[in-house]
């Protein structure tokens, strides 16, 4: 059940990623993702799941869909969804873990972590803490 939620979240935001406001701008491709981030000039935030994992179709429906700083997000990161089981390509030996899922807040500049690995968050106010840390450092 979790492996269909999750598929259909990532068809979904796939084909109306463009037109929802109360949803999070996903990418699934990282190469077409850091081509616009270095167009528009805005960092990354990814986030690898795993089909296997019940804990990221949990963190995406709690923390990624219907939130206050999703808007935030859109404007202000380029946001990329992987899922490790699709053969999706993107450079694995910068963003390798065993832990899912992981959220990596990346620079387009030269591709640098902005904060460290996030792999675990208990509440909004927490990630909303670590969106406001990583504007205070990019500013």
């Amino acid at each position: 059940m979790y492996k269909i939620l999750l598929i259909l979240i990532l068809l979904f935001t796939n084909l109306f990623s463009n037109n929802i406001i109360n949803n999070i701008s996903w990418y699934g491709s990282y190469d077409k993702a850091l081509e616009i981030a270095h167009k528009e000039k805005k960092n990354m935030m990814l986030f690898i799941a795993s089909i296997k994992d019940n804990n990221s179709n949990e963190i995406l429906n709690k923390y990624f869909m219907n939130q206050e700083y999703i808007e935030y997000l859109n404007k202000n990161f380029i946001n990329v969804l992987i899922t490790v089981e699709h053969k999706t390509s993107y450079p694995i030996e910068l963003f390798y873990t065993t832990n899912f899922p992981s959220i990596f807040f990346v620079s387009f500049k030269d591709e640098s972590f902005l904060t460290h690995p996030i792999y675990k968050f208990n509440s909004k106010e927490e990630f909303i803490n670590i969106l406001y840390s990583i504007d205070l450092k990019t500013k």
